[in-house]
């Protein structure tokens, strides 16, 4: 699953989200920075042919820190292993080539009622 692969890569590379990813939602009083993921769209690619096996997977990872120096700090070391994913294979026990990687947009916002900082990063993976 892209999920799995996605989750050991960050956690890999940013030793600070072990067990700190969470999918869709964070529990209750979680401790920051840590990062939620939710997947947007999935598209299957179709030739004249039919469908194939490729897919676009298209994510938001919220990046969410009570500090904004964390929270922009773990934001751009997100968006570099994203950004170095392109043409090579993620993942451990499962393994997937990603051909191609897009970041569509990067905003952040204030949380009132979570009182902590969102980095958002909204982007599409081609595997």
């Amino acid at each position: 699953m892209m999920e799995t692969a996605l989750r050991y890569e960050l956690v890999q590379a940013i030793p600070e989200l072990n067990n700190q990813v969470y999918p869709t939602n964070a529990p209750e009083g979680a401790a920051g920075p840590y990062l939620v993921c939710a997947r947007i769209s999935t598209k299957n690619t179709k030739t004249l042919e039919g469908y194939t096996d490729k897919e676009a997977i298209s994510y938001m990872f919220s990046i969410m820190a009570v500090k904004y120096a964390d929270m922009v700090r773990v934001r751009k070391q997100v968006k570099e292993l994203l950004v170095g994913m392109a043409q090579r294979e993620i993942g451990s026990t499962t393994k997937f080539y990603i051909e191609d990687i897009n970041i569509n947009n990067i905003d952040e916002q204030y949380e009132h009622e979570l009182g902590v900082n969102r980095g958002i990063i909204d982007f599409t993976i081609y595997y």
